[in-house]
C-alpha cells in the first residue's frame, strides 16, 4: 500500500520487519525468505537504489539456488538492474540463463519467457550482436503467430522489434514487408486514427528515408518517389497525433479515465516529435536529390558587366526548375579569369523552398507553449523534444531559406525555448 502511494520511507521499515519474521521462524535458508527479499529488491528497484536491489536479488537467488523458477524470476530482475547500470554483458548473461531455466521446466513459450526473451533481444541490439538478435526476434515472431495469429496486436508488437532489427541489418524491403502487414491488422483491430497505427507510420516513413539514403546516387526519379511517400506517411502519423492532442468534442465526450488521457497524450506527443524530425531529415534529403539530380537542362542569366564587377550581385526573386544548372556570363564581353567565381544571395524565396520545415518547427514551438503539453515536453519527453529541435534545425541550416526574416524569429524562438529547457551547452551554432 505504502509503495503504490510512492511513500516509501513507511513501506522499507516492513519490508525488513517481514524478512526478520520469516528468517526466525523458517531460517535464513527458506524459500519464503527468498521471495521476501525479491520484494524487498523491486522496491529498491523503482527508487533506482540499484546497488541495493542488486544484493537483494543476489541473496535471494542464492537461497532459491540455479535451476528453480523463483532463480530464473530473481536473474531476470538483477539483469534488468545490471542493464540500468549499463553493464550490458553481465545482464546479457544473466538473461540468457533466466531463459534457459525456463525453457528446461516446459516454460518457454509462456508470456513470461517472451517478456525475458523480448528484453533479452534488446539487449542484443545494445551490444550490437545484430544476427543473434535477429534469430530471436524471428524466434519470438514465430511462438506469437503459433499461439495468437496476425490479427493480434501482440503479434504485431513482435514484428515491430523484428523490423527494427531487419532495418539496422539493412534487409529493408523484408522490414518494410512486414510493418506493411502491422499496419493493415491495427488499422482492423483498432482504427485507422489510432495511436498505433501513427507509430507503424512513422516506422514506414522512416524507412523512406533510408531508401532515399541508399538509392541516392543510383537511381534519381525513384529517389524521388521514396521522398513523396515518405511525407505521406508521415503526415498521416503527424495528423493522427495532433488529432488525440486536440480531441474533438465528440471525443471529449467519450468516457475515459484521467490517468489512460495522460499516457495517451504523452504517447502522442512522443509520436509527434518523432515525425517531426523525420520532416527534418526528409527536408535534407530533398536538397541532397536535388544535388545529386543530372543535368538535363540549361538556366541561363546574362547581366550588365557592370554587375558583375566585384563578382557579387543579388537576384531578387528566381525559381529554378529541377535537373538544372545556373549558368551566368556577361551581355557584352567574356568575364575575366579573376571573376569565375560567384556568389550569388537570393534575397527571396518562395514558399514551396520552405514550408515544410517552417511547419514543422512551428508545431515543435506550439508543443512548449500550449499548456497541455508543456509539461510533458518540459519533463517526461524533455530528452525527445530537445533531440527533435537539433534534428530540424541541424538538417536544414546550411539551406538558403533559413536567412528568410520570419523564420530567424521562428528560430529565435525556439533558440529561447531550448534556453530555458537548458538546452543552451548543445546549441548549434
Amino acid at each position: 500500500f505504502y509503495v503504490l502511494r510512492k511513500e516509501f520511507e513507511k513501506a522499507e521499515p516492513l519490508f525488513l520487519e517481514a524478512i526478520e519474521i520469516l528468517e526466525q521462524s523458517f531460517g535464513p535458508d527458506d524459500i519464503r525468505v527468498g521471495r521476501a527479499l525479491r520484494n524487498l529488491g523491486q522496491h529498491y528497484h523503482i527508487q533506482n537504489r540499484f546497488d541495493q536491489a542488486q544484493t537483494c536479488y543476489e541473496i535471494q537467488g542464492s537461497v532459491v539456488g540455479p535451476g528453480h523458477p523463483d532463480y530464473a524470476n530473481t536473474m531476470y530482475l538483477l539483469a534488468r538492474v545490471l542493464s540500468q547500470q549499463r553493464k550490458r554483458k553481465d545482464a546479457e548473461a544473466l538473461l540468457r540463463e533466466s531463459i534457459r531455466i525456463l525453457e528446461e521446466a516446459g516454460l518457454g513459450e509462456s508470456p513470461a519467457c517472451l517478456q525475458r526473451m523480448m528484453f533479452h533481444s534488446m539487449e542484443l541490439m545494445n551490444l550490437k550482436q545484430l544476427d543473434e538478435a535477429e534469430n530471436l526476434r524471428r524466434k519470438i515472431l514465430h511462438i506469437m503467430e503459433l499461439s495468437k495469429g496476425w490479427d493480434s496486436l501482440g503479434t504485431t508488437a513482435a514484428a515491430v522489434q523484428l523490423s527494427v532489427t531487419l532495418v539496422a541489418l539493412g534487409k529493408l524491403r523484408e522490414s518494410e514487408e512486414l510493418l506493411q502487414r502491422c499496419l493493415a491488422v491495427r488499422k482492423k483491430i483498432l482504427s485507422e486514427d489510432h495511436i498505433q497505427v501513427a507509430s507503424i507510420l512513422v516506422h514506414l516513413a522512416r524507412l523512406s528515408l533510408l531508401r532515399i539514403i541508399s538509392d541516392i546516387k543510383v537511381n534519381n526519379d525513384l529517389c524521388r518517389s521514396h521522398l513523396v511517400r515518405g511525407k505521406r506517411l508521415v503526415n498521416d502519423a503527424i495528423r493522427i497525433a495532433e488529432k488525440i492532442l486536440n480531441p474533438s468534442r465528440e471525443d471529449q465526450k467519450k468516457p475515459k479515465n484521467a490517468f489512460g488521457i495522460e499516457l495517451e497524450r504523452i504517447a502522442a506527443t512522443g509520436i509527434l516529435l518523432e515525425a517531426l524530425e523525420i520532416v527534418g531529415h526528409l527536408d535534407s534529403g530533398r536538397m541532397a536529390i536535388q544535388a545529386w539530380a543530372p543535368a538535363n537542362s540549361v538556366l541561363l542569366l546574362r547581366l550588365p558587366r557592370e554587375h558583375m564587377k566585384h563578382g557579387y550581385f543579388k537576384i531578387d526573386v528566381v525559381r529554378i526548375p529541377d535537373k538544372c544548372w545556373l549558368f551566368i556570363w556577361p551581355a557584352k564581353y567574356r568575364i575575366s579569369l579573376r571573376y569565375t567565381t560567384l556568389r550569388i544571395h537570393f534575397n527571396k524565396f518562395e514558399k514551396f523552398d520552405y514550408e515544410h520545415f517552417e511547419q514543422a518547427l512551428r508545431r515543435w514551438v506550439s508543443l512548449y507553449n500550449e499548456p497541455r503539453t508543456r509539461n510533458i515536453v518540459s519533463n517526461a519527453l524533455r530528452p525527445l523534444y530537445m533531440k527533435c529541435w537539433r534534428t530540424l534545425v541541424g538538417a536544414t541550416r546550411h539551406a538558403p531559406f533559413m536567412d528568410a526574416p520570419h523564420l530567424q524569429d521562428l528560430l529565435a524562438e525556439s533558440q529561447q525555448i531550448m534556453k530555458e529547457l537548458g538546452g543552451e551547452n548543445n546549441m548549434m551554432t
